[in-house]
């Protein structure tokens, strides 16, 4: 009897074990709807939210290949965007923060994760709007002779001229300024000029009257802070703004305030009207061509009532939300998938949205191959959309290419949904992320190409070229590459890491402060400190001898919300004691714990220490923040 139990006891602990290291080895964590928690994919996006004139897109996995860059373009680590003459463009980083570039303004992403934000300006303008500096968040700007860190929320402008010289200003905020082994700490009110390369030269003084570029960016921040969607919209989901003018608000039972686009073309579905292409880290990733097509796609879920499409968004009481490349559940038959539905001797693909009870098993996680969701109904999925695989890899337009054959979707729509990575290997068409046509994409000049930066935190390594990833791809059976893969993929190429532009560190030799004032006088006073050799925040310092990290650079301990955050579902009664007149209170599964407290405690405009209030004729107007705006009652 002891024995067997002996044997019981053993049995059982060997498959706690075994399924203990499933766990840990598959991610498998899933929150209520079965969606697979997100734990190992901090790297994120920036959206094209709008383009005026021209602007080209050079791809980190691709770099020598400039095409036009186009609206709701997703931008991420290693990925450029430089603008034409006469050209605007508004960079919407997921989380809320806002980079607006002027014309011949070359920037490129030199690290973009949930809590790191670091930008490499070579010329041009650009002005940055960060909306929330949690305490472990780190942005950082990057020039030729200057590396700029935001340390708390505001307004800021940054002016890189034809020499390569930089001037910051502070609109509202703080920031420190870095060059030559020194730094200056600046605030609301100052503005800075640093002057050469190897021996940089310092002034600081106020903040001159707005010109026609801060006009044009007011106009843009007064027009997001004005938009009412966001009375029904978690104010972390990028985009909404758009919604106001492309379709309109309703209330629907069981979902409450849900919204729906106003011009669509008869039979229209969500995740027809665009193309899709290949991203890494998130493999096949929807790229929309409708003006509103960013928040409905990659945030929320849609259901269909009274015959009409309506978006059930992120409820406004969630205050943190994760990137999804899209929010669909794949089938398919042919080559790589388990149907044999084919046309013309070829292979077929479908996809239809998913509502928001139905589970998301991301295909961008390998290990998610291995799970298996039984007795699931998908409501939607009668609305399939099939293309051939050739329309699919190439990046074609859907709307012109979807498969109207009455017997080959049904067969589709019968078939299992894909569990894990898409059974289909991207090409290098799939990387073609514009639709745009236009004569040719712009450039940058050479001079500013081989233009060095200099930067404060190490950023890390630049991925690796497609061809050298699709291999990978491949083994993997349609899996994309992690970012960990990349940078041993870099590693293998290269001996020494690299960027996808050069960097120097910011100071040559710890301790050496070369950075010297101006032969004309500041009209402010400056105290420079010398640049610490610590981390910043926990990431490594870019030094003489590893200006670039051998690997990921993010912050530590850090929380990743569930994929694609969770849609809202307004619940039957309110709950007291928080329930108010007019007021839905949002379920269990939607309410998040409050994030960690910015670095400085919001105090009344007028009485925040340490800040200086600029005087009337200098300051520049910055409406209400999106965050501020009251809520409906």
């Amino acid at each position: 009897m002891t024995s067997l139990w002996k044997r019981t006891l053993s049995t059982s602990a060997a498959i706690l074990l075994a399924l203990s290291s499933a766990g840990v080895a598959f991610g498998q964590e899933r929150d209520e709807y079965g969606d697979i928690i997100q734990t190992d994919i901090e790297q994120t996006v920036a959206r094209v939210s709008h383009l005026q004139g021209s602007a080209s897109y050079s791809r980190g996995d691709d770099p020598d290949n400039w095409q036009p860059a186009d609206v709701n373009i997703p931008m991420t680590l290693g990925d450029r965007i430089y603008t034409g003459p006469r050209s605007r463009l508004e960079l919407q980083v997921h989380g809320g923060d806002i980079v607006r570039l002027g014309s011949r303004t070359d920037l490129a992403a030199l690290n973009l994760t949930d809590d790191t934000k670091q930008f490499a300006i070579k010329a041009g303008i650009a002005s940055f709007r960060v909306r929330r500096l949690d305490e472990n968040d780190l942005w950082e700007v990057d020039t030729p002779n200057a590396a700029v860190t935001f340390e708390q929320p505001g307004n800021y402008r940054i002016d890189v001229d034809q020499d390569g010289y930089t001037r910051v200003s502070v609109l509202s905020g703080a920031a420190s300024v870095a060059a030559g082994g020194g730094q200056v700490a600046l605030h609301t009110g100052d503005a800075m000029s640093i002057d050469g390369i190897e021996s940089p030269r310092y002034s600081v003084f106020g903040l001159s009257s707005p010109d026609r570029w801060d006009r044009w960016v007011n106009v843009r921040e007064g027009s997001m802070s004005r938009a009412r969607s966001y009375q029904y919209v978690s104010a972390g989901v990028v985009g909404a703004e758009d919604l106001d003018e492309y379709g309109r608000w309703e209330e629907i039972p069981e979902y409450g305030h849900v919204w729906t686009p106003l011009t669509v073309e008869v039979g229209w579905a969500p995740y027809r009207v665009g193309h899709w292409v290949w991203q890494d880290p998130w493999g096949w990733t929807w790229i929309s061509t409708e003006p509103w097509g960013w928040a409905p796609y990659h945030y929320g879920r849609w259901v269909t009532y009274s015959s009409r499409w309506y978006w059930v968004p992120v409820a406004p009481t969630v205050r943190t939300v994760a990137y999804a490349p899209a929010l669909v559940a794949f089938v398919g038959g042919g080559p790589g998938f388990s149907a044999s539905v084919t046309i013309g001797g070829g292979g077929v693909v479908g996809w239809f949205p998913l509502a928001p009870r139905d589970p998301l098993i991301p295909w961008w996680r390998r290990e998610a191959v291995n799970v298996n969701v039984t007795n699931v109904t998908y409501v939607n999925r009668t609305y399939v959309t099939v293309v051939n695989q050739n329309t699919f890899v190439s990046g074609g337009l859907v709307t012109r290419n979807i498969v109207t054959d009455r017997t080959v979707v049904q067969q589709v729509a019968a078939a299992p949904v894909v569990r894990g990575a898409v059974p289909i290997v991207p090409t290098m068409a799939s990387t073609r992320v514009s639709v745009r046509t236009q004569a040719a994409a712009p450039r940058p000049p050479a001079a500013v190409t081989s233009r060095a930066v200099v930067a404060r935190v190490a950023p890390p390594p630049a991925p690796p070229r497609f061809e050298q990833k699709l291999a990978v791809i491949k083994q993997n059976g349609g899996a994309p590459v992690t970012q960990a893969a990349a940078t041993r993929l870099t590693a293998a190429e290269q001996r020494q890491p690299r960027t996808i532009t050069s960097v120097r560190p910011v100071a040559a030799e710890s301790g050496r402060v070369t950075l010297a004032p101006a032969s004309k006088p500041s009209a402010k006073p400056a105290n420079v400190q010398p640049v610490a050799p610590a981390p910043v925040r926990g990431r490594p310092m870019a030094t003489a001898q590893q200006p670039v990290a051998s690997g990921p650079v993010t912050g530590r301990g850090r929380s990743v919300p569930p994929v694609g955050a969770e849609p809202r579902v307004a619940p039957q009664q309110p709950t007291a004691p928080e329930a108010r007149p007019g007021r839905e209170i949002a379920p269990e599964r939607e309410r998040v714990a409050t994030p960690p407290i910015s670095r400085v405690q919001p105090t009344p405009r007028e009485e925040r220490p340490g800040r200086e209030v600029a005087p009337e004729r200098e300051r520049v107007a910055t409406p209400p923040s999106w965050r501020e705006r009251s809520r409906p009652t």
